[in-house]
């Protein structure tokens, strides 16, 4: 029994030695040195760059140049200009200094006194005795005349009182007063608005006052001292479009604001269901507003802050900032312009945790910026039995200026001006913990823990034993009772 006991014991060191090394024993993924020398492949062509993480490494990614609106479209200390455009809704009115004129009336004339003639002195009602207010009192007068009009209205002079009755509007029509208004009108293809007495004159591409200086001077020798005042209604030009799109799965985004991601790149995305967009176009004042109040002004965004980006297109050019970096930075906060388009984005940021720790997750960021630090936290840290410290990998692809930077070749599979990186940690170095706590983690970033060597001892063990186990058993009770 001892000498059959002893070929057990050899036979399964055999299987160790023969079987040890097989490819076969499961694990999560390479191991170090298999994403070490994948790297560099045939022909001297580089697949990807494997860079060792150090303090160099770390200032170099902290000092790449991020998206600015303040840098791209250029910071204005003064809003702008709103001009008259073509299509704009354009009202007029003009005054005149006297009665009689072009545009005002003359005074009524009051019928003659006489008793002979049988009619009575056309004497407004207010004014009768009977009527009065006692001496000393004042009575305001009513808020609106019998014809229900406003007393805006008439203390403007807008349209003429009724037979017989007096008004405030009368009063100022007899005093030379009197508005005249020109009907709300578009304007035209040509650019010019039509001025009774004064033509067509020119709009497009003016400012209010100027037009208001224009008509005056073409009506200065017929009217009798006129005066315009020129008032935009509608204008589609002088509005900025505010769109909030729904929540959307991208490609790729890097810290300049770019879509990048571990897979090879995409300009495509695609929205994810159950996520409605709507938007509005938001005329802009004549003071100029900002961003975040045109956004605002378009009901904003349900989205966390941290997950939604600002992408702002005005003439051919088109950059995207966090949403949270508009909101921090008062500088990025630029006044919007004429025609600009303005796009809310929600984009979920995840990262995911591979290999030897303790959760193998897709995991969502929840704030803007987490560390490497944070996200192996977020993923129950490395597991003491099975990981392998200096074996922490962050796979991600890096633009080309970056990669430029860091000192590396740039890969045989480039595509579209980024370029696959493989950052190497080496936990077992206690700096590293330091490093990974400033290493900034990127949208679709992929962290890969390798097994240790002798995770691939145990995992044997762990599998001969579920084979060897019952027949060592078999053999230990037969021997004791002497079958």
């Amino acid at each position: 029994m001892q000498n059959r006991m002893h070929a057990i014991v050899l036979i399964s060191w055999l299987m160790v030695f023969a079987i040890g090394g097989c490819s076969w024993i499961p694990r999560a993924g390479p191991s170090t040195s298999d994403v070490l020398e994948q790297g560099p492949a045939e022909g001297r062509e580089i697949l990807f760059d494997v860079i060792e993480v150090d303090d160099r490494v770390v200032a170099t990614l902290q000092a790449q140049p991020k998206e600015r609106f303040a840098v791209r479209f250029g910071q204005d200390a003064q809003p702008p200009e709103v001009k008259i455009a073509i299509g704009d809704t354009i009202s007029v009115l003009i005054w005149e200094s006297a009665a009689g004129g072009l545009f005002s009336e003359s005074p009524p004339a009051l019928a003659p006194t006489g008793g002979k003639s049988g009619v009575e002195p056309l004497t407004p009602e207010p004014l009768r005795p009977e009527l009065r207010p006692p001496a000393g009192e004042f009575t305001a007068p009513p808020p609106s005349t019998e014809t229900g009009r406003p007393r805006e209205e008439q203390r403007l002079g807008v349209g003429n009182p009724p037979p017989g009755s007096f008004s405030i509007g009368a009063a100022a029509a007899a005093a030379g007063r009197r508005a005249a208004v020109i009907p709300d009108q578009k304007v035209g293809d040509d650019g010019a608005i039509s001025v009774p007495y004064a033509g067509r004159v020119p709009a497009a591409g003016r400012l209010p006052e100027e037009v208001q200086q224009t008509i005056e001077a073409r009506l200065a020798e017929k009217a009798l001292g006129p005066q315009a005042l020129v008032i935009v209604k509608k204008s589609e030009a002088n509005a900025a479009t505010v769109i909030v799109s729904g929540s959307q799965e991208t490609s790729r985004r890097d810290n300049t604001g770019q879509i990048l991601g571990v897979h090879p790149p995409s300009d495509s995305s695609t929205p994810m269901p159950g996520a409605p967009a709507y938007g509005a176009k938001v005329p802009l004042p004549v003071g100029g507003e900002r961003l975040l109040q045109m956004i605002a002004a378009a009901g904003g965004t349900k989205a966390p802050v941290h997950e939604t980006f600002v992408r702002l297109s005005r003439q051919g050019v088109t950059a995207t900032v966090p949403m949270k970096q508009l909101v921090e930075d008062p500088s990025e906060n630029i006044y919007a312009q004429p025609g600009d388009a303005i796009t809310l984005v929600q984009v979920p940021q995840t990262f995911s945790v591979f290999g030897a720790t303790g959760r193998n997750a897709k995991i969502p960021f929840d704030a803007r910026n987490i560390t490497l630090g944070e996200a192996l936290a977020k993923g129950r840290g490395l597991r003491d039995d099975l990981a392998k410290p200096e074996g922490v990998f962050l796979f991600r692809y890096e633009p080309n200026s970056v990669v430029r930077a860091l000192g590396q070749p740039i890969s045989a599979t480039s595509r579209e001006g980024v370029s696959p990186i493989v950052y190497r940690f080496n936990l077992r170095d206690g700096k590293a913990y330091l490093l990974a706590q400033q290493f900034p983690m990127h949208d679709r970033d992929v962290i890969f823990v390798a097994d240790a060597p002798a995770a691939q001892i145990y995992k044997f063990f762990t599998a001969l034993n579920q084979v060897t186990g019952p027949v060592v058993t078999g053999f230990v009770t037969c021997h004791y009772a002497n079958c």
